[in-house]
């Protein structure tokens, strides 16, 4: 910070010696030639040369004033000394001799820093208030600020306790001497409170913190309304409340709402163009963003991140607060990364503090403040991606920034617990027990010298108690777990209420309890952790997805101990994993959450809750375990377009409210966020180009969020009707069953604990069927294998081919023989439709296809599910129950009105002979053709909801780990996305053919259980029966898998063709292709029917 000083006037009126600033640079130069010159003419010793030694060294401050050229200012800082040496006699030219050299080089130590011109301006300051200062027009009261300013500026190099207080002493002696309510008083006691402020920054007492606030509030107490610099002192008053704040971190503190209230003003105050207008908008951010870190509310969060955006277009390029805009900037991107799971704002963060460390390179006294924003945000990725560099990275950033921060800063808490978390990453990453014990050495040192109270404090306490267990788990000593628990509890006393950390920080402890228990028994440990994690899942300040992980921590353990609270964990994890999915704005950023490696327990929790329900015989809870925790995103959309036929005819102004916020959500959920960048400041680099980015997160957040609450109060007035009570409420198993009219649904439930298979058969009481105890261990190897198999050889090779065969004989064994033997034993005949709902990465396995299987009737007939059974697939129950709900469009008699969507090229020469094959066989009356330049996404979603059944003959497109780019290939290169298809909504959809590759395949992005495929898609968007491919399917398949499939849907002596013919049409198809000479095992297994 540079010295901040007012010297009243620059020279006297009463010397007609000195010389005004020159007009330019040139004038400059010719003033100092001349009075060179003119020096020349004197003696040595002449009185003369003094007063042409000041004015020379005038001439040289004005130059380097234009050049920066820090040879001007060292002439200029000689040239006055020499004149005072020389011994000028006149009272006035000393005097003011004195103060030109004062102020050069106060101007030196403000742009170089040297140490030794500190000490100087302190002891000229005195000499110079022992000065008639009057005659030479100096006004006293500013000499007196200027030492007061250099004595906190040596408070802060050299934390010597007598400067502050000496700086205080003085100007406390000048306010007594000022007459209240003028500028002077109000300067006086401006900076007064400035120099509170400044002690407090480097002993983090409180004290000096309320003692700044007063003389604050005194100086804007006697500031007319109408002052102009009124927004100045509003806004330095909001910033001491802000820190009062951020220093309690207490929610019932006044002063942030005072701190908002006094920035808002200032900021009316002031003119657009105003300078301080900047300033002021900066600290409206900043205090949004500290209340952000204590209430976890994100409207907090994007307020302050739209604010530093707009603050730092407004920021010069080399302004001295750029790094702090940028570090502020950056870890508000970090909060919405570790809110959202929004990996490119964690990208942007990183690139963002990377420019805030170049503004800081080595040497520069701040560069300390930017390496524990990038070492944290390195830390967070190295947790998602679990790349070893990053990690490494953390560490070498979090111990240079503790090498720059001496023992007394009051940063060096802060640095030492950033450190230590690198630490314990690097242990759980190793194993090495060093790490740990390094980071509770940091810990004991911070936790002695952090102030109680502070934000850090706590922060300090619960990071060493989790420690203290790591160390307990490894050598067993008592006093470990009894100072963490001592640590635990203090910790979380310390917190305020109403803080969103309460809920971690209560999970954090319970686990340490848990553990205890596991190793020295005493049910209390256990008792009180179980209530431990029952407070945190209930704390209603904490973030859905604070209090899911805090749930699921809580599954884990009362599972383990086979404590009684276990059912009644799983039941609040999965009430909590919709809402924790649903705070993404995005269908996108939601598939970023659930996808998260870094959380990847959540993802099994549907399924371990079921296996459990299972395992305490509640079969119809299990299942609907399972309907609320998979498919989610498919089912947080459904929702939105829940039926209201029963609602139209009671309150059709209510549906209609209802429908239309229900569209806008949807709206909003199936955005896209394209990076979009505006305009950049001048002067940054590559890095810095996020900048201007516009931010349309935010505003689809801050809609989403208002839509949501207004569809909340519209639910309610909807349950308050007779007979909708259960409106938008969580569907009962007895409805659930309905899903099994056609058939029996076939429910694989893959979890770590225990697999089991469950039938939901009509008006039949759920079956069980029990799992070998390697059931999971092995479907997973399966699947790993044919993925990688896939991967590294063609699907008709020999070894692909092999691969195939052994997966569907396990599969057989498995799943296949146990369900085709209890069917049986059910009573369900043979060629009776059932549905396969498999869970986890069985989705991706040909169940269908498992075999081959023995029946009692006929063992030497080679037979696959698929031939003893007719086969589909449903990703949920609901899926299957939306499939049926909707009005059918066929007619009595007649082909329906198909749309055929093909665009044949070189690598698709069949498409051409498929669909003038299906043409011929339906009729050319009923069928529209979209090909060539007509195929493009925009015609062919304008042209679905006019025709019942679709065909696709294209290239089908999987995006591996973006699978809502996965598509269909048009004209031109186009792309009809998964997107696309499901913000469709066409009620009298029926049956999609989708002969292109991979439609119903899974990417491989983590997330099975949210059936993220085209097929899934084109069912949501509304057609009842889907036919699609589970890999890459061969050219020449595609027409003569058509002509079965549409000669069986359209068989002479059938009156009409319905779409629920669809799935034996398929089978038909497929045993057809089988008999083909060539055609290998994975031609047929690969196609896949869908829904009703």
């Amino acid at each position: 910070m540079a010295l901040n000083i007012n010297h009243g006037a620059q020279g006297s009126s009463k010397s007609q010696i000195l010389i005004q600033r020159a007009d330019s640079l040139n004038n400059v130069n010719s003033q100092v030639n001349q009075w060179q010159t003119q020096a020349s003419t004197f003696p040595f010793r002449h009185p003369h040369r003094a007063v042409i030694a000041h004015n020379i060294a005038s001439c040289h401050m004005s130059r380097y004033e234009a050049t920066r050229q820090k040879g001007d200012l060292d002439q200029a800082i000689v040239g006055y000394t020499e004149a005072l040496l020389r011994g000028m006699n006149h009272p006035l030219m000393n005097i003011s001799t004195f103060e030109h050299l004062t102020r050069a080089l106060v101007t030196r130590f403000n742009d170089f820093g040297a140490r030794e011109d500190l000490d100087h301006i302190i002891s000229y300051f005195r000499h110079l208030s022992n000065l008639p200062l009057e005659v030479a027009d100096i006004k006293r009261l500013n000499v007196l600020r200027g030492l007061a300013e250099a004595l906190c500026r040596r408070f802060e190099v050299g934390r010597r306790p007598e400067d502050i207080e000496a700086a205080i002493s003085l100007l406390r002696h000048v306010i007594a001497m000022t007459p209240p309510g003028t500028d002077d008083y109000r300067l006086i006691a401006s900076n007064l409170a400035t120099v509170w402020r400044r002690k407090y920054d480097q002993t983090g007492e409180s004290e000096d913190l309320t003692e700044a606030i007063s003389h604050h509030r005194a100086v804007l107490t006697s500031c007319p309304l109408d002052h102009p610099s009124r927004p100045l002192y509003l806004s330095n008053l909001a910033i001491l409340l802000r820190s009062r704040f951020e220093w309690s971190g207490d929610l019932n503190d006044a002063h942030w709402q005072d701190a908002v209230t006094l920035l808002q003003e200032s900021f009316d105050l002031l003119d657009k163009e105003h300078p301080e207008r900047m300033w002021v908008l900066m600290n409206l951010a900043n205090v949004y963003n500290i209340r952000f870190g204590q209430t976890g509310d994100s409207e907090d969060l994007e307020k302050a991140t739209s604010q530093y955006r707009e603050v730092l277009l407004l920021c010069p390029p080399d302004h001295e607060s750029k790094g702090d805009l940028l570090r502020n900037l950056a870890s508000l991107l970090i909060s919405r990364f570790e809110n959202f799971g929004r990996m490119d704002c964690l990208e942007e963060a990183i690139s963002l503090h990377r420019v805030a460390l170049r503004l800081c390179p080595r040497g520069h006294p701040r560069r300390q403040e930017s390496l524990p924003g990038l070492a944290n945000a390195m830390h967070l990725r190295y947790l998602r991606t679990r790349r070893v560099e990053d990690l490494e990275e953390t560490i070498d950033l979090e111990r240079e920034a503790l090498a720059l921060t001496p023992p007394e800063h009051p940063m060096r808490p802060h640095m030492l617990y950033s450190l230590s978390s690198g630490l314990r990453t690097q242990y759980e990453w190793t194993g090495d027990m060093g790490y740990i014990e390094e980071g509770i050495g940091h810990l004991y040192e911070a936790s002695k010298s952090v102030k109680s109270g502070h934000l850090d404090s706590r922060r300090i306490l619960h990071l060493l108690a989790g420690n203290l267990v790591y160390r307990f788990r490894h050598r067993g000593a008592d006093k470990d777990m009894a100072d963490a628990i001592k640590h635990y509890r203090t910790s979380i006393s310390l917190i305020p209420e109403g803080n969103p950390d309460v809920s971690a920080m209560l999970s954090n402890f319970a686990d340490g309890l848990a553990f205890k228990f596991s190793r020295t028994g005493g049910v209390e440990h256990l008792e009180e952790s179980i209530a431990l994690y029952r407070s945190a899942v209930e704390y209603p300040f904490a973030s859905a997805r604070d209090r899911l992980n805090a749930a699921k921590n809580w599954t884990t353990t009362a599972r383990a101990t086979r404590h009684s609270s276990a059912l009644n964990a799983y039941r609040k994890a999965l009430s909590l994993l919709q809402r924790a999915i649903d705070l993404g704005p995005t269908i996108q950023t939601r598939h970023e959450y659930i996808s998260d490696r870094s959380i990847n327990p959540l993802q099994s929790l549907p399924m371990d809750a079921a296996s459990y329900a299972i395992e305490s015989r509640a079969y119809e809870e299990a299942i609907g375990m399972l309907e609320q925790g998979r498919a989610l995103l498919w089912s947080g959309m459904r929702s939105l377009r829940t039926p209201l036929d029963h609602l139209h005819e009671i309150d059709k102004s209510l549906a209609d409210e209802f429908t239309e916020i229900s569209q806008a959500l949807e709206a909003i959920i199936t955005t896209t966020h394209v990076r979009d960048f505006v305009q950049t400041p001048a002067g940054t680099d590559d890095d810095d180009v996020t900048i201007g980015r516009k931010d349309t997160f935010a505003r689809d957040l801050a809609e989403k969020r208002r839509l949501s609450g207004e569809l909340e109060k519209v639910v309610l007035r909807i349950q308050a009707l007779p007979g909708l009570e259960n409106f938008w409420r969580p569907v009962p198993f007895r409805h659930l069953q309905t899903a099994t009219i056609g058939g029996p649904v076939v429910i694989i439930n893959l979890s770590e604990y225990c697999s089991d298979i469950l039938i939901v058969h009509s008006n039949h009481p759920v079956v069980h069927i029990p799992t070998p105890t390697n059931f999971f261990d092995r479907v997973t190897k399966l699947a790993h294998q044919l993925s990688e198999t896939r991967k590294s050889y063609r699907l008709e090779s020999k070894k692909y081919d092999r691969v195939l065969r052994q997966t569907l004989e396990e599969l057989s064994e498995l799943v296949g023989q146990p369900v085709v033997n209890r069917l049986m034993e059910l009573g369900i005949p043979e060629q009776s439709r059932i549905w396969l709902c498999p869970t986890s990465v069985l989705a991706s396995l040909p169940v269908h296809a498992a075999g081959p299987i023995s029946l009692h009737t006929n063992t030497n007939v080679k037979q696959y599910l698929c031939d003893i059974y007719v086969c589909s697939y449903t990703p949920s129950l609901s899926a299957l129950i939306a499939s049926r709900s909707r009005n059918s469009s066929e007619s009595a008699s007649g082909p329906p009105s198909l749309l055929i969507v093909g665009q044949p090229d070189e690598t698709l020469p069949g498409v051409d002979s498929e669909t003038r094959s299906i043409e011929c066989l339906i009729g050319s009356g009923s069928v529209t053709r979209i090909a060539g330049e007509a195929a493009t996404p925009e015609n062919v979603i304008a042209r679905l909801p006019m025709h019942p059944w679709v065909h696709f003959a294209s290239h089908g497109v999987l995006q591996q780990g973006r699978p809502f780019e996965s598509s269909f290939l048009l004209q031109h290169n186009t792309h009809l996305t998964l997107l696309h298809i499901a913000k469709s909504h066409i009620p009298t959809a029926e049956l999609a053919f989708l002969a292109a590759c991979h439609t119903a395949e899974l990417a491989e992005d983590g997330t099975p259980d949210e059936v993220l495929h085209l097929t899934a898609a084109m069912q949501f968007s509304g057609f009842r029966s889907v036919i699609g491919t589970m890999w890459a399917m061969a050219d020449e398949d595609g027409k003569d898998l058509s002509e079965h499939f549409y000669s069986k849907m359209f068989a002479p002596g059938v009156r009409s063709a319905s779409y629920e013919k669809s799935a034996r049409a398929l089978r038909h198809a497929t045993q057809k292709l089988r008999t083909k000479k060539g055609v290998s095992l994975e031609r047929w297994v690969n196609f896949v029917h869908y829904g009703a």
